[in-house]
């Protein structure tokens, strides 16, 4: 199965989903993130690699109702460009011998990236001094469960892992077809429900609990509602590992 067949058979439409929810930082964010997310050289980005990620992430943020601003459509239409330029024969006479369709890109990113560590850094400091987690009392949590959840997950670490899960469902052989009549506000009692019983959950464990595609995005969404209530918590241990649902 292709990406372009990867949501096809997901019979909805952004209007079934009218959650709204803001926090993504701009595009300059998001390329930070996936060069992080692959430990990639800034200095030397491959643009065909990191442009297909970037479609695909607008790709899941559009299925998902997300607000995208323009500026991340000109960032994709930058980076294809880029790639186009990189394609093409150069010739030193006309184009200069050093070059790079990508130096502009990257003196941006560099400058976001100075900016983004003081922002962090300043973060760490504030939840030292203040001694509690960033969101919520997770004081009724056992002390190994709380060493579990340091930091705060972002909307781009739940994409990613919604995306995941999607394509690990994409494989999943369909035997037979079931209608489903399943709401945001079904999923968002559900969710309500197991943290009762439960103080947290894996994210890939909420989202796999039915292979069904369509599931995976209304659980998801509905997740997205939750967390925007502050009804529920996204945390990790570190910088792309596992996540877990809290309740708050």
């Amino acid at each position: 199965m292709t990406e372009e067949q990867l949501y096809d058979d997901v019979e909805v439409s952004a209007e079934s989903f009218p959650v709204k929810i803001e926090g993504f930082e701009g595009p300059l964010d998001l390329l930070l993130y996936l060069i992080r997310n692959q430990e990639i050289d800034i200095y030397n980005i491959p643009i065909a690699k990191i442009t297909g990620q970037y479609l695909e992430y607008i790709k899941v943020m559009k299925l998902l109702n997300l607000e995208i601003a323009g500026e991340y459509l000109l960032m994709a239409a930058t980076l294809i460009r880029i790639k186009a330029r990189l394609l093409m024969p150069r010739h030193p006479e006309i184009d200069g011998e050093d070059e790079d369709p990508r130096e502009e890109l990257i003196v941006a990113l560099l400058e976001y990236k100075r900016f983004r560590e003081v922002a962090e850094k300043m973060t760490i400091m504030e939840v030292r001094e203040r001694q509690i987690l960033k969101r919520g009392d997770f004081s009724y949590l056992s002390k190994e469960v709380q060493e579990t959840f340091t930091m705060e997950a972002t909307l781009y670490d739940l994409v990613r892992v919604f995306n995941d899960v999607m394509k690990s469902a994409a494989q999943e052989p369909a035997h037979e077809v079931r209608n489903y009549e399943l709401s945001i506000e079904d999923q968002v009692e559900y969710i309500l429900q197991l943290l009762q019983d439960i103080d947290h959950l894996t994210l890939t464990e909420l989202l796999l609990a039915d292979h069904s595609r369509f599931y995976c995005v209304v659980t998801f969404v509905a997740l997205l509602e939750l967390i925007k209530l502050q009804r529920v918590s996204a945390r990790q241990h570190q910088h792309f590992g596992e996540i877990y649902v809290v309740r708050l």
